[in-house]
């Protein structure tokens, strides 16, 4: 009887805790002052927006940025570095202003290029699902915004691999993309890989062609730093990831 009433009050305890998470958690969906004046300083795609996707923009951006635990790694994260990798994950998830990626609970930041210890090979950033870590050179991060037509950018490029695997991961967000518009994308990306590894024409850098998960991440650079040239080059292939994301940043400006 005592053990079935410690049970019954952990489990209480539990929901009371869930739920006070819960509550806290819209608490924080609002940006300080001095966040959106970060936001109208530096991000590019804040500064397009009318004023209802501002307003939307901030709210994922705050959630991202309080779900997180910011980790520097030869650096302090700076409260600007917060909020600007938050604002580019907001500018990914514009279609879904309630996901979090929330399999991803750490985001770790390098000051620059860093040689990773799994690969052995210097790299700009990467996705760990396993552990659910991000990890983002400042740097490069910086000159992906400072050059936004090159369709470089490294914020966007690793948190579409994330966005990727969360739809795949079991947990309270999975399976939030449209799945006929994921099958149509897999047979197209299959596709442009294979075409990309012959040495055929092609729109994306070659970069692409190492696998669909590169060639959905670099395709999401291609969508929002060149959506009106990709929007030409392939019109297929956009709509499809326009559809996925429920986006159109070619009809933007």
């Amino acid at each position: 009887m005592e053990l079935l009433l410690i049970i019954l009050l952990i489990a209480v305890a539990y929901a009371l805790l869930r739920d006070e998470k819960k509550g806290s958690r819209a608490l924080r969906t609002v940006l300080s002052p001095g966040h959106r004046a970060i936001l109208a300083r530096y991000a590019i795609q804040y500064q397009r927006l009318d004023a209802a996707g501002r307003e939307r923009m901030e709210r994922i951006t705050a959630s991202f940025l309080q779900e997180k635990d910011w980790i520097g790694a030869g650096i302090k994260v700076e409260e600007e570095m917060k909020v600007m990798i938050s604002a580019c994950a907001a500018q990914l998830l514009m279609g879904y202003p309630d996901l979090v990626l929330a399999h991803f609970e750490r985001i770790v930041v390098y000051p620059d290029t860093y040689r990773s210890p799994k690969t052995g090979r210097m790299h700009q950033g990467e996705v760990r699902p396993r552990p659910g870590i991000i990890i983002i050179s400042w740097e490069d991060f910086v000159h992906g915004y400072a050059h936004s037509r090159d369709a470089h950018n490294v914020g966007l490029h690793e948190l579409a691999h994330a966005l990727w695997f969360e739809n795949a991961i079991e947990n309270d967000e999975h399976r939030f993309l449209d799945g006929a518009a994921l099958v149509h994308w897999q047979r197209q990306a299959s596709e442009h890989v294979a075409r990309i590894k012959r040495g055929e024409p092609h729109y994306f850098r070659d970069y692409a062609g190492t696998n669909q998960a590169e060639f959905f991440a670099v395709a999401v650079e291609y969508f929002f730093e060149q959506p009106k040239d990709f929007r030409t080059a392939e019109p297929g292939l956009y709509a499809t990831l326009s559809q996925l994301l429920k986006q159109d940043p070619a009809s933007v400006g």
